[in-house]
């Protein structure tokens, strides 16, 4: 999707989601609300919370980290009210007590390929057909980004899976450009460090200076389910359950869906 449509369909959303918010939200309470997520959310997350907070009054704070750290930082003691991660990590700090026990899942994402915008990205796709051209995607490769399997993202280590599935894990390794989140690997991407990077979807499409090419082939891919839970210790558990509501909803789940999200059952 090119940039220039990535923005109208923004746009438009926004202003679908400001005229629905108004007639929906009462006024909260103003303090913030402090949501701590993975960067699989980053990108949707700060595009929906304009829109809530020119309805709703409330502004939203987001922190972004990567599985691990979200997990770390919560367990420590951090203070927020609302927290995003893969469905395991949430229910782990459930079992902690650290979050809420009736977690919100939000969606399924999949592992996809970014390329540079100016790439011809039907020629990367054709690419991802199989296990076996996937394969040779990986060796043709100058250079590959995806997440530093030691970091403590989620995707990391399942690639340094499928590198040796593949047999390629070698080969890889002499040309990886690792990166610590999604938004490093779509950077590397468009600056022309890496020839293609592998994140999680929702961290390719509408990033700047790069194309989504497509998914990974559907034997090797990792889904993930993502969930999010009101914090044990939230100071705006109000607000935190609006926004909450309001990213699971109908109007929330169609602006997931254009950004790469599985949305259902």
């Amino acid at each position: 999707m090119s940039r220039r449509k990535t923005f109208l369909l923004l746009a438009g959303l926004a202003a679908t989601l400001a005229t629905t918010l108004a007639t929906q939200l009462p006024a909260i309470a103003e303090e913030p609300v402090r949501v701590l997520a993975t960067g699989v959310f980053a990108t949707s997350l700060r595009s929906l919370a304009q829109p809530f907070e020119a309805a709703s009054g409330t502004k939203i704070q987001v922190s972004i980290a990567n599985a691990g750290e979200v997990a770390t930082r919560m367990a420590s003691g951090e203070t927020a009210d609302l927290v995003m991660s893969s469905s395991a990590g949430v229910k782990t700090l459930a079992k902690q007590g650290v979050l809420a026990a009736d977690e919100v899942v939000i969606g399924k994402m999949r592992l996809g390929v970014a390329v540079r915008a100016s790439a011809a990205v039907q020629n990367f796709s054709s690419s991802l057909a199989s296990s076996e051209t996937f394969r040779a995607l990986l060796l043709s490769a100058d250079k590959v980004a995806y997440i530093d399997p030691n970091g403590g993202g989620t995707s990391g280590p399942f690639f340094e899976k499928i590198f040796a599935s593949l047999g390629v894990a070698d080969a890889v390794h002499a040309k990886a450009v690792l990166c610590k989140t999604g938004r490093e690997i779509a950077n590397a991407v468009a600056s022309g460090q890496a020839t293609i990077g592998m994140t999680q979807a929702s961290e390719i499409v509408g990033a700047d200076g790069v194309a989504f090419a497509g998914y990974l082939p559907d034997a090797l891919n990792l889904t993930t389910v993502y969930s999010a839970s009101m914090a044990a210790r939230s100071t705006n558990p109000k607000g935190a359950s609006a926004f909450l509501a309001f990213v699971a909803g109908p109007v929330g789940s169609e602006h997931l869906r254009r950004a790469g999200w599985d949305i259902g059952p």
